[in-house]
């Protein structure tokens, strides 16, 4: 048995890292989506293009601020919490034209 047999795995560590890339890979989904760059959204936030590099590598721990800036930024959900469908503005505004049509 070697050392690595030895560790016990940790729930809560499997669900941080599957959550850190689901909300990279969303982010990815919406920059694509809005023809947007790392570069672009950097711009964006007035941060490093390093920085949200770093980022969407998928193993960053985000903050719910950091987040909350990023929706509000793209103008789409990137975090669920409570089961909601994710929203983006678009779909919103297309949904208030259909129901007036």
């Amino acid at each position: 048995m070697n050392a690595l047999d030895r560790i016990t795995p940790d729930p809560a560590i499997d669900k941080f890292v599957d959550t850190s890339f689901n909300l990279s890979d969303r982010i990815h989904e919406i920059l694509e989506s809005k023809g947007l760059t790392q570069k672009d959204l950097a711009e964006m936030l007035g941060k490093k293009e390093s920085q949200v590099s770093k980022w969407m590598t998928g193993t960053h721990n985000f903050t719910i601020r950091t987040l909350a800036l990023l929706e509000v930024t793209l103008g789409a959900s990137i975090f669920q919490v409570t089961g909601a469908p994710f929203y983006s503005e678009d779909e919103e505004v297309e949904e208030q034209i259909n129901a007036i049509v």
